[in-house]
């Protein structure tokens, strides 16, 4: 008879003692008098979370205006149209999935 040794592997699903800081960036140090464009990908739940980050957006870090577009579908590239006009119109461009 043979013995089998096993392991188990324990995952703690706590956060870090110490989470990793993450720095401003140098081209955009600050969201304040920007246009931020909010891109959804049709994904169930993003609209509720990128509506309730275009308030936190404007109300606590000042944006000037967001501007908020969705994809035809989630499993399909963003068009042409819309990609040139939030690159035209927006400083900084957040893209939002959720499920």
């Amino acid at each position: 008879m043979t013995t089998e040794s096993r392991t188990i592997q324990i995952l703690d699903p706590r956060l870090e003692e110490v989470p990793e800081e993450v720095g401003v960036s140098a081209v955009l140090p600050s969201l304040e008098g920007k246009v931020v464009g909010l891109l959804e990908n049709r994904k169930y739940h993003a609209d509720a979370f990128l509506e309730e980050l275009q308030s936190v957006l404007v109300q606590k870090y000042h944006a000037k205006k967001v501007i908020y577009r969705s994809k035809f579908s989630f499993s399909a590239p963003c068009a042409e149209e819309t990609l040139d006009e939030l690159i035209e119109e927006c400083d900084a461009v957040i893209h939002g999935i959720a499920d």
